[in-house]
């Protein structure tokens, strides 16, 4: 299949990136001398792509640019082939990645972008690369602010793209240094360098909601949106949101409560009367914490619980993986043990189990053991004596446990221990206020 390729042209409004301009603004990042830059073909990447190397070049630094083969579209294959070709000519080290699992049926681009960090990162873990480089620009910090004003996207979110971050847990750093310049700007610098591009059609599909947005954001653009205009809003927009941010983290301890076996909750009299963007954070963080999830929380169910948990009749909902239950004044957050109890097999004497627990085994430790919530079956595992013990508990299915293979070993809260297995010597709590703050 033929590979489609468009020949740059100049802008006379927008003028091309100036080498040296751009290699003062990668000083901030304290480079190492090995690099990673994220490349599709497209203009943006392969414009970056070409500075890069420039700035490397100068600088004595190892550039290794990476591709992703999502193999979404029939021609991704010929098109990478292609962009190997002309990076070969220009001697930028490049590997392409395929992505080999089954592809997703829906929230495609969300799906792909997801993949696309998780096996660019992986590839910089694996060489020893601690910074790796995308090509987001100008029309993305637009076309991504207009998208969350659609979604309805709170002052955080509108924000709008960060020049560092990290993706996950990852060691790796994520930079994004051409977040200032128009993609018209990236074009013309291609023609300088006489450097064609590959044009991806899925960016003018209207089936995509960026697609259709995209289309917005370039025409305001040429309307006048200039980069110092849409930068003086997105800082207003961050110092509101720095506020936002002070306040909750400042205040998290008045009204988050943890009790002596790490069931969170907080108090009501002290969170209603807080700002609801306040509310609304706070809430996201409690239920990624507790619910473990990879993901945010949709916004619609952070409101929908915003709305019930103050009203006399809330008892308990399940809401991403956590079972949230109204004592009194008090709500509590807790895991929903009865889809996962968190199972981990216990490997050394000393360890941390699910981001709370500081766990210590009694001389090294008996093989074979495994520490999870008690759930269920733990409850009815359990002598009498020890059962009756549970039943005062806002949620007994949540005391940490340890068993061997299906027989339940100890249950250190309420002093059961199984005679006959070495296993828990203490267990105490980590300082879980840290997870819970805004960044």
């Amino acid at each position: 299949m033929a590979v489609k390729l468009v020949k740059p042209k100049k802008f006379k409004a927008f003028d091309p990136i100036l080498e040296q301009d751009f290699f003062k603004s990668l000083l901030k990042f304290k480079l190492e001398k090995k690099i990673a830059v994220a490349v599709s073909g497209g203009p943006d990447s392969l414009a970056l792509t070409i500075l890069l190397q420039k700035f490397s070049l100068e600088n004595n630094i190892d550039l290794k640019a990476i591709s992703i083969d999502h193999d979404l579209r029939s021609s991704s294959k010929d098109e990478l082939q292609w962009l190997a070709s002309e990076l070969k000519k220009r001697k930028i080290k490049h590997k392409i990645i395929k992505w080999k699992n089954l592809k997703p049926n829906s929230n495609i681009l969300s799906n792909a972008r997801n993949k696309r960090y998780e096996l660019l990162i992986k590839e910089c873990e694996r060489v020893d690369i601690k910074h790796l480089f995308t090509g987001h620009h100008l029309d993305d910090q637009v076309e991504n602010v207009l998208l969350r004003i659609i979604r309805g996207s709170g002052i955080k979110g509108l924000g709008s793209l960060q020049e560092k971050f990290k993706f996950t847990k990852s060691r790796v750093n994520i930079l994004r240094p051409l977040l200032k310049y128009p993609k018209k700007s990236l074009i013309s610098f291609l023609a300088n360098e006489k450097q064609e591009y590959i044009v991806d059609p899925t960016n003018s599909n209207n089936n995509f909601d960026r697609s259709r947005v995209r289309k917005v954001s370039s025409h305001l653009i040429n309307e006048g949106l200039s980069n110092k205009r849409l930068l003086s809003t997105i800082k207003n927009l961050k110092d509101a949101n720095n506020s936002i941010t002070y306040l909750i983290n400042s205040s998290l301890k008045s009204f988050i409560k943890i009790n002596s076996r790490g069931a969170i909750s907080i108090l009501l009299d002290q969170f209603e009367p807080l700002p609801e963007e306040v509310k609304f954070r706070s809430l996201s963080k409690l239920l990624t914490f507790v619910g473990k999830g990879k993901n945010t929380p949709r916004s619609k169910n952070i409101l929908n619980l915003l709305d019930i948990i103050s009203k006399n009749n809330f008892k308990n909902l399940t809401v991403a993986g956590c079972l949230i239950k109204k004592v009194k004044k008090e709500i509590f957050f807790l895991p929903e043990v009865t889809r996962k109890i968190y199972v981990a097999k216990i490997r050394s004497s000393n360890f941390i189990w699910n981001e709370q627990y500081k766990i210590t085994m009694k001389n090294d430790y008996a093989k074979g053991l495994s520490i999870q919530y008690l759930g269920e079956n733990g409850i009815k595992a359990l002598p009498k004596k020890y059962g009756n013990k549970l039943k005062k508990d806002t949620h007994p299915h949540s005391y940490l446990s340890i068993w061997k293979g299906r027989k339940l070993i100890a249950v250190p809260d309420i002093k059961y221990s199984d005679k006959n297995i070495k296993s828990i010597k203490k267990y105490e709590l980590i300082d879980i206020y840290p997870n819970l703050k805004e960044r």
